[in-house]
């Protein structure tokens, strides 16, 4: 039986270690950008890749004696709770940024979300000390479950909580992303974790991470349609998607600020191309961040993007005009790049009782395109004062 167990162990783990190889080498083979979200994803699958394949080093010297075996067992089965609760962590993270696309978001929630791992790290760093409060190594070298172990699914599923939570308050605002596939991903690890927590010997924890992950990378790249590449703002067909949607909601209310870059033209004429496509990524952080909690920013054709506000006052759209505009302000003093960025702006509400698109952004349009004119008008005096 124990044979016939183990050869299951190392089947059942191995196909997991091969679906994220297999996943890595596709993602290196598509040659795909490394964004915040990329580098998330790349990290859940190396330590699903690892955690499947120390799992199984863990079942092969369970019971063995030799030189150093029980401080090995000790260090490999720490490692994958350690591991299992590092993957709901980046869990949580990537399906923010994916909801918010805000890198300085990201860099509070992740501060935020650490503190449950961090909990996870130090009880495991006890249980080194042979304490036996989450597992215990037996004189013969025999993993034994402590009494303290649950403290390890707690925060295993407070993460997958966290994130499901997260993903309904969002559809709840209606703009952010309503189809992102979490359930393909908690589903199955709750499922494995679950089984596993029950039935020791059985190991479908890492291997149903494995195809969680394979399940959400199929699934995004149909959701990338909706995607700009190079700015990583959701783009017009998207933007289409959510105006129709707030038609259906007209409780809801909805501003719009249309941006178009001043001389971006200059950029790619006197910095080259590759200087107009780092100042499209550059905008989509600003403007991303900018729109995080009630809003989201969309890049609307070439150089013109459009902000959305989920927000009941022109005040608080004001506001986020302002944040943009010091921003950019920001940017130009401080990043060293021989290009500036500069906007000009108009914001409008959306009639959701009427459902009028084409004159929303018609009067977007009118208004961005007054303060163009005043732009330039002003760049003119400054050029004749030279």
């Amino acid at each position: 039986m124990e044979s016939i167990n183990f050869i299951e162990i190392i089947i059942v783990n191995g196909i997991g270690a091969f679906l994220m190889i297999f996943l890595k080498l596709t993602r290196i083979e598509n040659i795909e950008k490394r964004i915040a979200g990329d580098k998330l994803f790349d990290a859940m699958i190396s330590i699903t890749t690892a955690g499947c394949l120390v799992e199984i080093l863990t079942f092969v010297i369970n019971g063995r004696e030799f030189v150093c075996a029980e401080t090995l067992s000790y260090i490999l089965n720490s490692l994958c709770f350690i591991g299992t609760c590092s993957v709901g962590y980046l869990w949580c993270l990537y399906v923010d940024f994916r909801i918010f696309n805000s890198i300085s978001r990201l860099r509070r929630r992740a501060k935020i979300l650490a503190v449950p791992l961090a909990v996870d790290v130090l009880i495991n760093i006890i249980n080194l000390s042979g304490c036996g409060i989450i597992f215990i190594i037996s004189d013969d070298n025999v993993y034994i479950r402590g009494s303290l172990v649950i403290v390890v699914y707690i925060v295993l599923f407070f993460y997958f909580i966290y994130s499901i939570v997260l993903m309904e308050r969002s559809k709840r605002s209606g703009l952010h992303v309503r189809f992102f596939p979490l359930y393909c991903f908690v589903v199955p690890c709750i499922v494995g974790t679950i089984i596993q927590g029950c039935f020791y010997g059985v190991t479908l924890g890492w291997t149903s991470v494995a195809v969680a992950l394979m399940l959400i990378y199929i699934q995004i790249q149909s959701l990338n349609t909706f995607v700009d590449p190079l700015s990583g703002l959701y783009n017009r067909k998207y933007m289409d998607y959510i105006l129709s949607q707030v038609r259906y909601n007209q409780d809801m209310n909805l501003y719009g600020i249309m941006i178009d870059v001043n001389d971006f033209k200059s950029i790619n004429d006197v910095y080259g191309h590759s200087s107009g496509d780092d100042a499209i990524r550059t905008i989509g952080v600003i403007l991303s961040d900018a729109a995080a909690q009630d809003g989201l920013a969309v890049r609307y054709a070439g150089d013109e993007f459009i902000v959305l506000l989920k927000t009941d006052s022109q005040e608080n759209t004001q506001q986020v005009m302002k944040h943009i505009r010091e921003e950019s302000e920001h940017f130009n003093e401080t990043s060293g790049k021989p290009y500036r960025i500069s906007f000009a702006m108009g914001c409008s509400k959306f009639d959701a009782v009427s459902g009028d698109v084409e004159k929303f952004l018609s009067d977007l349009d009118s208004k961005m395109y007054a303060d163009k004119r005043s732009y330039y008008r002003d760049s003119a005096v400054d050029r004749r004062r030279k």
